[in-house]
């Protein structure tokens, strides 16, 4: 037991195995009290280890913490010193920082500046350079030393592109500018010694080209040659520029004033004090233009001059290689095409084939040419050969200028105002004769019609009869149609080439716009003239009318002819566009005429019911008076005279009997409502005033008598007009010709509006013949009307009643009868009746 305490106390160690045979063993009261004691006395002595240790751990926390104390203070000492030292060196604008970097820009601001005065230095070593450059180039530009100025030019450019100190510095472009002008100033002096070695000059009466002796300096570094001058551009990289100014000059100052003069002969070549001249002599006053072959040949020797005394004396080069820009030959061609070809264009067949031998001649002169005073090559020249191009075209040039000739010819007519008639023997029967004669007729010269036209007129003429009936057409519309044929026909003779069958359209197309041209210009000048004048304004409705029949014939002979279809490319050479023009014509005649017929009708009604003349409000009111009877005198003589002067202007064969009668029919139609009118409208008619207007109906409407036509004048139209109307009676049934009607203005009217007396109103009216009456009738709507109320003034009520029963008072509505009974006749109970009874029927 002593041992296993001991070994505990010693070891302690134990284990639940050990402390469990502890509780099992027996102790004795000394070994616990042993065991007690030892136990107290480590307790003391971990307490006092516990003390110790606890004393030194005190100790190493307060030397740390002492230690902790020292660092802080340590820190908070270098604190302040980096503190002292900010405050020292202060902040980037102020401080130390600040001066550092504005010594370091100063440095590199004062290197700069050397490196800048450096190339200034540089550059005004290059600027002395220069300098003497120029002085050398301006000493070699004023003494005329051309190459060597030019040389000297180019030289200067190089030096200062080379002086690389010099870019982007203002006195780069200094030196540029006046580099640019002095290479200027040899350009203009080379010019000018150019033209001092050959001048032109086209005068009144000569056209000279003067070359002087060329100027050479042998032994010298420059001259003023022609191969000096060239070579002074060429240096300046302005060789063209020499060539296109002496060519322009050539062309400008020679060849254009030239060919401008109508004729021009050969004078030769002559040594002058100023050098040796080719000489040309003017004729400015003459009226035979110098032929195409003359003017080819005398451009061919003046070249010829120019290249064989403008030759460089150095050089074995061809001067024309120097001299002749590659324009100046198109230049030349050009002028000449317009001298000699475009202005020359024939205007007849027979002269254009003629014309095409003087045309051949133009295009071997512009081969000539060519060849002469170019370079490049075939290609280019075909391309730029104006008269080749136009002779290829010599087929449409023709067709133009036909057509224009056309077109002013035309324009003539229309503006004229001569408005003469062309007189027609009888009815215009279309036939190939006539298509001869007015396709002949455009040309001054023979033309002969093309047999197309002849084969297209006969196959038409198989088809249809073409008549326009004799009537009163001007010689200017004649003019026009002619034209018009003359074109169609150009066309057909065009076909003969197959290559312009694009020409015969062309020709079909002018033809059309001849009647267009016609048509605007004719109305618009003569406007005034055709409205104020009525005999005028029916001659310019035939005109129409013609000119509409001949428009609609030349569409199908020119679709036949021409083998133009209707929906042809050239909408003025189609079947419809002729159609339309015809049509345009038809309108434009019409819309006259009736301006014409509604400004006289309005006349004629003023007229009969005697407004606007003294005394003319009791021509019917007061009719048996004294001043009603002169009244009624002077109204019919008004509408007598007027009436009778319009018919003439209208009597065939002035225009076709159709026209006459419904035109006459309208006239009367104005006179006899304005009576009729007039009459019924009378509250109260006297028995007397009754009479005296029914012997003024008569009278009014005895001018039936102009419906009649002699026999002779109507049977010519019978044939080729279907007349509806009656035919004329024979002259031995006419009691009274009309031709003393239309006489009638003898009656010594002076149109003032003082009354005529009684004795001087006109003699009871003549009985017109039945033909006469029965064609009023038809083409006057009131006539029978007039008639009736004739015969309704002087009736009594049971006529009236009778009559109206019997159905011969058709023309009166029931009301008209009731108010004529009402001013007729006094109030009665037999007058109620018979209205009554008009009523009723």
């Amino acid at each position: 037991m002593d041992a296993f305490v001991v070994k505990i106390l010693e070891t302690d160690a134990h284990s639940l195995q050990s402390a469990d045979a502890l509780l099992e063993s027996e102790l004795t009261l000394d070994v616990a009290q042993q065991l007690s004691a030892e136990l107290d006395g480590r307790l003391r002595r971990c307490k006092a280890e516990l003390r110790q240790s606890l004393v030194d751990n005190h100790s190493t926390y307060t030397a740390a913490s002492n230690e902790a104390e020292r660092a802080q203070e340590s820190i908070a000492q270098l604190l302040h010193g980096v503190d002292e030292l900010q405050a020292m060196f202060g902040d980037e604008e102020t401080g130390i920082h600040a001066r550092v970097i504005d010594a370091m820009e100063a440095e590199a601001q004062a290197r700069r500046q050397v490196e800048e005065n450096s190339a200034v230095l540089d550059g005004l070593r290059v600027l002395a350079s220069v300098n003497s450059h120029l002085r050398g180039m301006d000493a070699l530009v004023c003494d005329g030393r051309h190459l060597e100025a030019a040389v000297a030019v180019r030289a200067v450019e190089r030096t200062v592109v080379s002086a690389h100190a010099l870019d982007g510095s203002r006195i780069r472009s200094v030196l540029d500018d006046r580099i640019h002008l002095a290479a200027m100033n040899v350009k203009e002096n080379v010019l000018r010694a150019l033209w001092r070695l050959v001048s032109f000059d086209v005068a009144e009466s000569r056209a000279t080209i003067t070359v002087a002796p060329l100027d050479i300096k042998q032994g010298q570094s420059s001259c003023s040659d022609l191969a000096s001058l060239h070579a002074a551009l060429s240096t300046l990289d302005a060789g063209k520029e020499l060539e296109r100014a002496f060519s322009d000059r050539f062309v400008r100052s020679f060849v254009a004033p030239l060919l401008s003069v109508p004729g021009i002969a050969h004078s030769g070549r002559h040594n002058t004090a100023s050098g040796e001249e080719f000489a040309l002599l003017l004729r400015r006053e003459t009226d035979a233009a110098t032929p195409a072959a003359t003017i080819c040949r005398l451009l061919e020797e003046a070249l010829e001059f120019v290249n064989e005394k403008l030759v460089c004396s150095d050089s074995s080069s061809p001067a024309k290689s120097m001299l002749w820009a590659d324009g100046c030959a198109s230049g030349i061609a050009t002028i000449v095409l317009d001298r000699c070809l475009l202005s020359c264009i024939p205007t007849t067949r027979k002269a254009l084939a003629e014309f095409r031998d003087q045309v051949d001649v133009l295009v071997a002169f512009e081969d000539k040419l060519f060849s002469g005073l170019t370079t490049r090559d075939s290609a280019a020249e075909e391309e730029g050969r104006p008269i080749k191009a136009k002779a290829d075209q010599i087929e449409d040039l023709f067709a133009r200028r036909r057509c224009d000739q056309a077109i002013s010819r035309v324009r003539k007519l229309a503006e004229s105002s001569s408005f003469s008639v062309a007189a027609m023997d009888g009815h215009e029967t279309w036939s190939v004769d006539l298509v001869q004669s007015l396709a002949s007729a455009s040309s001054s010269t023979d033309c002969q019609v093309a047999p197309a036209l002849i084969e297209a007129a006969s196959a038409e003429l198989a088809e249809r009869e073409l008549v326009f009936p004799k009537c009163s057409v001007s010689a200017a519309i004649r003019g026009l149609v002619s034209t018009a044929y003359g074109l169609v026909n150009e066309g057909a003779q065009s076909l003969e080439d197959a290559a312009a069958s694009h020409v015969a359209a062309m020709f079909a197309g002018a033809a059309r716009c001849v009647f267009d041209v016609y048509r605007a210009l004719f109305l618009t000048l003569h406007r005034a003239q055709l409205t104020k004048v009525p005999a005028l304004g029916w001659q310019f409705f035939n005109d129409c009318m013609y000119a509409a029949h001949h428009a609609g014939i030349l569409g199908a002979l020119a679709a036949r002819a021409l083998s133009i279809p209707q929906n042809a490319s050239l909408p003025a050479a189609s079947i419809d566009g002729w159609t339309n023009t015809a049509q345009l014509y038809v309108a434009v005649g019409r819309s006259h005429v009736a301006t014409i017929v509604r400004q006289e009708t309005d006349e004629l009604r003023r007229l009969s019911t005697g407004s606007g003349s003294k005394g003319g409000g009791i021509a019917f009111v007061s009719a048996s008076s004294d001043a009603g009877k002169a009244q009624l005198g002077k109204v019919a003589s008004q509408v007598r005279l007027s009436l009778t002067q319009l018919a003439r202007a209208i009597r065939p064969p002035a225009v076709t009997p159709h026209v006459f009668y419904r035109t006459l029919g309208a006239y009367m139609d104005a006179v006899f409502g304005a009576t009729v009118d007039a009459i019924t409208s009378i509250g109260d008619i006297g028995v007397d005033d009754s009479q005296a207007l029914s012997d003024h109906c008569r009278a009014v409407h005895s001018l039936v008598a102009l419906f009649q036509l002699d026999a002779s004048v109507l049977e010519s139209y019978t044939a080729v007009l279907p007349l509806q109307s009656p035919q004329p009676e024979a002259a031995s049934d006419q009691s009274h010709p009309p031709d003393d009607l239309l006489d009638s203005d003898a009656d010594d009217y002076s149109g003032s509006d003082a009354l005529v007396p009684p004795s001087a109103s006109p003699e009871p009216a003549r009985r017109s013949s039945p033909a006469a009456i029965k064609l009023a009738n038809e083409y006057c709507t009131v006539a029978n009307k007039l008639a009736q109320l004739a015969d309704i003034l002087v009736i009594s009520r049971a006529d009236i009643v009778a009559r109206r029963r019997a159905g011969l008072l058709y023309d009166f509505s029931v009301d008209e009868l009731v108010a004529l009974v009402y001013s007729l006749f006094a109030a009665t109970v037999d007058r109620e009746h018979d209205i009554m009874v008009l009523e009723s029927l």
